[in-house]
């Protein structure tokens, strides 16, 4: 048994300390890099808000470059977790350091098929408090469940195949957003999804396009 305790802290070795020093500096140096602009700060809360609807638009619009499977070219909805978005995104500059807070984990893109039956099932299951933050999809919500789910402005066809992009995270089923639903194809991409922000803010920034987030009534 080897005792670790802050007994260890009285002797610092020089070498590790230098070592240390020396990355905690340049991490910092990268954390500080301008990758875009907002306006406005964007919040994240339940049942959908500025920062949550950005996230999953870009995410809808965007990822299926990073794809390889041409079956998932054009997508029909993308879902994240509110748990998964950690803090908001500050007005003014952004850098890289408030991607890193904003997504922490080490959660990757993935890319899903499966029937609409069972897209009805995942959807089934929010109300107007407890939900996630998509986007494609709009729900109406009576008597705390939904009366009306519409994906890509259209009622939800059982026996037609919807594309799916998310994380692995939730595609596991986490937060038990996607618990036991079917899948009939899956593509887990090795790209990070804070890796996928920051890329695609640097894709915006170079358009002369700044971040704007609003609520739109997806979740009504």
């Amino acid at each position: 048994m080897v005792r670790l305790d802050s007994t260890y802290d009285a002797k610092v070795d020089p070498k590790l300390a230098k070592y240390v020093a020396k990355k905690r500096a340049k991490m910092e140096k990268l954390m500080q890099v301008v990758i875009a602009h907002s306006d406005t700060e964007l919040v994240s809360y339940a049942p959908e808000s500025p920062l949550s609807n950005f996230l999953t638009d870009l995410l809808l619009e965007e990822s299926s470059k990073y794809t390889k499977d041409t079956v998932f070219a054009n997508l029909d909805v993308s879902m994240l977790n509110f748990g998964g978005i950690r803090t908001s995104m500050p007005a003014g500059d952004i850098t890289v350091g408030d991607m890193f807070r904003i997504s922490p984990f080490e959660n990757n893109l993935t890319f899903i098929m499966l029937k609409g039956s069972e897209l009805k099932k995942a959807f089934g299951r929010f109300n107007d408090q407890l939900n996630a933050p998509y986007s494609g999809v709009v729900v109406a919500y009576k008597n705390n469940k939904p009366s009306q789910i519409l994906v890509q402005g259209k009622p939800i066809e059982d026996n037609r195949l919807y594309k799916l992009v998310t994380l692995d995270f939730i595609a596991d089923g986490g937060d038990h957003l996607l618990e036991g639903i079917q899948f009939v194809r899956v593509e887990k991409t090795g790209t990070l999804f804070r890796d996928f922000l920051i890329a695609e803010l640097k894709a915006m920034t170079a358009r002369g396009e700044r971040v704007v987030g609003k609520l739109d009534g997806r979740a009504k």
